[in-house]
């Protein structure tokens, strides 16, 4: 079976390379022109060039695939540029989408976000949980609405697959949550806050994803989710892991502060905040989703923080990114 990966040379993207590759599918990864694919190639993964937001490129990429996974996306909780995720995630999902649909692909898996599952705080979202109305981060509302645009072509007759992963962790992870882990150990952050979250090993979203393809029902929702943790948890076991002291917690309102003090020191020196306001929001909040169902109709086994945890802790001591 021929599969197309957009976002291939990503941090999900190349977990599911990985775990296709080990279930013997011929895979293609759409990349851009200035993206690093020599580890891709010799592993056996055929490159296409080119781009979500480029029409024509994607059809070439996905002619003759058997099926889909739209993993590619701009993962950040923080926007200088919010009109560029915007566009990358709702102009990018259409492209790809239509292309789908013309070239008539007979399976699409696409990755969306438990993020944009929405739940009230202190709630436990769901598949079947209504949005709350409102939105935390630029990146929640962008995803939440190329998902809505996503399911327009199932009721147009896609076989389309959604898959949601939560706070994605591991071996590899640089996006939101692996920054955290490594400033907090790093000795960055003045001091931490109390919040929540969910997490998920990033193996079993990319089982999630090739699962939903094989077993999944057309237009099903899949929440990839492990763990509901509390913040003093999932920085806790990593500094255990780590072997560092665990830093000391403070009111939040003070982290609100630092956060704002962030922003306006990355935007003036045209980098990204140490903690981004949308983060703190997103934890003080809470992120609180249930990913059984996965589980349940998958037979999907999530791996613990414990094992997630020493996964990543092992990758960023091999790269050099803490002691």
């Amino acid at each position: 079976m021929r599969a197309l990966v957009t976002g291939g040379t990503g941090f999900v993207g190349g977990a599911l390379v990985d775990e296709l590759l080990r279930r013997n599918y011929q895979v293609r990864v759409l990349a851009r022109g200035t993206s690093r694919t020599a580890a891709l190639e010799a592993r056996g993964v055929e490159i296409a060039r080119g781009d979500i937001l480029e029409s024509a490129s994607i059809e070439r990429a996905l002619d003759g695939c058997d099926v889909l996974f739209h993993a590619a996306a701009i993962y950040e909780l923080w926007a200088p540029d919010p009109d560029l995720m915007i566009r990358t995630e709702i102009a990018g999902t259409i492209n790809v989408l239509e292309a789908a649909w013309r070239l008539r692909t007979p399976k699409v898996v696409y990755t969306s976000t438990a993020v944009a599952v929405g739940e009230r705080k202190g709630e436990v979202g769901n598949e079947e949980t209504p949005h709350r109305g409102y939105f935390l981060s630029v990146y929640e509302k962008a995803k939440f609405d190329a998902e809505l645009a996503a399911k327009e072509f199932l009721r147009k007759g896609m076989d389309l697959r959604i898959v949601k992963p939560a706070g994605v962790m591991g071996a590899g992870d640089l996006k939101p949550t692996g920054k955290g882990v490594v400033n907090m150990l790093n000795g960055k952050f003045p001091m931490l806050f109390d919040g929540t979250l969910t997490g998920v090993d990033v193996r079993d979203v990319a089982l999630v994803h090739a699962l939903a393809a094989e077993q999944g029902q057309r237009g099903r929702d899949y929440i990839a989710a492990g763990w509901i943790i509390s913040t003093r948890e999932w920085l806790g076991t990593a500094c255990r892991v780590a072997g560092r002291r665990l830093p000391v917690f403070g009111p939040a309102v003070l982290a609100k502060v630092f956060a704002a003090g962030c922003e306006v020191y990355a935007r003036a020196m045209k980098t990204e905040p140490l903690l981004s306001l949308e983060t703190y929001k997103l934890l003080t909040h809470g992120f609180r989703v249930d990913g059984s169902r996965a589980a349940r109709e998958l037979g999907v086994e999530y791996r613990g923080l414990d094992e997630c945890m020493m996964s990543a802790i092992g990758w960023y001591r091999a790269q050099g990114l803490i002691g």
